[in-house]
């Protein structure tokens, strides 16, 4: 709807509308207010959540419910008052099958907008088998499970009304039917896309061919209101790219697997499809966001590839100025123990 607003993202939450300060979650200590000039601690709120919104004085985030794995909870706080709980919402309760996370993934994922009183969620659960045989399609048919809704917090009262959704999907344009997708990974969700995304007014979606080992990558764009098909914009050429999109849909951002190039990041403006920096590609970035003149990432320590049981992961937020490249500031967010290997991509 035209009256929503959408958050300005950063890695791990959200900045305020003026893109002065910044609120990001750690994954043991609570959420730190950050001056964004120059990467500071404003004040850190010992609250385990997700900044999700800024409003006025608030700042809105969401937190699950420890023992209820499907259960969320909403919270205001007054980022002018150094973190202060302002209210909260009564537990709010998804279908038992789902494992909510406040971070999205494959099994629970969602979007966030707000109108003048409301902060709303539009969010979607997926349960499928992960036994280690091969399932009967019976068993299969019992482990698959989706569901989709729409959550309504006012932040004025604390209130929460649930409603259905139907299941958002955007279609490629007749005379692009042909096209090869590619798959993009966006925002903090670590799941593989291929559909097209939005963006100012406009739809996106990255397509290409393969020729051996080099992969050509092409920006499509399309107006969401006549259909109209833009020419295709080469973005790259290259072996093994791995291509990522902002939140706000406004930038790609990619880096390639290969020996050789492995240290590139390039990025792109969807708006253009022009070329606007080759940064340095840190392996373990994640969460990237462009807010005003320069790139914001989170960095994990050791990267998945190299990770190791029980060994101690390090969050760092980075603030590099896009013109030079240059990292502007950082600040570690939280360490803690892995626990267990790291999953590899396939």
């Amino acid at each position: 709807m035209a009256d929503r607003v959408n958050p300005i993202s950063l890695p791990a939450g959200v900045a305020d509308f003026e893109g002065t300060a910044g609120y990001v979650a750690g994954m043991t200590r609570g959420i730190d207010a950050i001056e964004l000039l120059n990467g500071e601690i404003i004040w850190r709120a010992e609250l385990l959540a997700r900044p999700l919104f800024v409003f006025e004085h608030l700042l809105l985030a969401l937190r699950a419910i420890e023992d209820r794995t499907n259960c969320l909870q909403l919270v205001c706080i007054d980022r002018i008052k150094n973190g202060e709980l302002v209210r909260e919402s009564d537990p709010i309760e998804l279908p038992e099958w789902i494992t909510v996370n406040t971070v999205p993934d494959e099994s629970f994922s969602y979007d966030v907008s707000a109108d003048q009183s409301e902060l709303i969620i539009e969010w979607e659960g997926h349960a499928r088998y992960r036994g280690g045989a091969s399932p009967s399609a019976h068993i299969l048919a019992q482990s698959t499970q989706d569901a989709a809704g729409i959550l309504r917090f006012n932040f004025r009262t604390g209130e929460v009304s649930k409603s259905a959704r139907d299941e958002k999907r955007i279609e490629m344009p007749g005379n692009l039917e042909g096209a090869i997708p590619f798959s993009y990974q966006r925002g903090a969700s670590s799941i593989w896309h291929t559909e097209p995304w939005a963006f100012d007014g406009k739809f996106g979606v990255i397509i290409g061919e393969v020729s051996g080992d080099q992969q050509s990558l092409q920006l499509q764009t399309w107006d969401g209101a006549s259909g109209k098909v833009d020419e295709p914009v080469l973005l790259l050429t290259g072996e093994a790219l791995v291509s990522y999109v902002t939140p706000d849909g406004l930038y790609v951002l990619i880096h390639s697997e290969a020996q050789a190039q492995q240290h590139n990041w390039w990025l792109f403006s969807t708006k253009t499809g022009k070329k606007l920096a080759v940064l340095n590609y840190e392996d373990g970035a994640k969460e990237a966001c462009v807010l005003n003149s320069r790139l914001y990432y989170l960095v994990e320590d050791p990267p998945p590839a190299h990770r190791h049981e029980a060994e101690a992961l390090r969050s760092t937020i980075k603030a590099v100025e896009i013109s030079s490249g240059k990292v502007v500031w950082e600040r570690l967010l939280s360490e803690q123990p892995t626990n267990r290997q790291a999953a590899l991509r396939q």
